[in-house]
């Protein structure tokens, strides 16, 4: 009984998240699903905070205006941890909405790279779970949100069971 209870406890800290207030912005770097023998680890320059709801999974807290990426690499790595640029994913957190009615608050691209340890399955904001992005290799890609606050929700190695992120 205990244990069944520890592992729901654990479970729903592994999949779920708290939407984020207007105005407040995070990402959310999921790598649970990557093959546990090579320790992993991202890195989102600039951002104000970060914390580990679970075994693999990483929310970082932003600011706005941000602009920063976001990348995986081997754990203890020196910089990018290959000579190469890795598969990153840029994020643009707008001071006010930009451009047309309703207007882009925020942007997330997926550019393409060689020698990252673990490839991007999937990305989503978690304000719209119907719309969500599975790039190609070597593939860019943009997403934006139109809503004032929000997290994205980056899965490496592959995309999750049910659908999108749960908000």
């Amino acid at each position: 009984m205990f244990a069944s209870l520890v592992l729901t406890t654990l479970i729903a800290a592994g999949s779920a998240h708290a939407a984020v207030a207007q105005g407040s912005w995070g990402v959310r770097a999921d790598y649970s699903r990557c093959d546990s023998t090579t320790e992993l680890e991202v890195v989102l320059d600039g951002a104000t905070n970060q914390s580990s709801p679970a075994a693999n999974i990483i929310d970082f807290d932003i600011p706005s205006p941000f602009e920063g990426s976001l990348v995986i690499k081997v754990a203890g790595s020196v910089g990018y941890g290959s000579p190469y640029p890795p598969q990153q994913v840029g994020v643009e957190i707008f001071a006010e909405a930009t451009g047309g009615d309703p207007g882009v608050w925020a942007n997330a691209t997926v550019t393409p790279g060689t020698g990252q340890p673990a490839a991007i399955a999937q990305i989503s904001w978690n304000t719209r779970d119907d719309i969500t992005l599975t790039p190609a290799e070597n593939e860019e890609v943009s997403l934006e949100t139109i809503f004032d606050g929000g997290s994205l929700v980056v899965y490496y190695c592959g995309a999750p069971d049910a659908g999108g992120p749960v908000v």
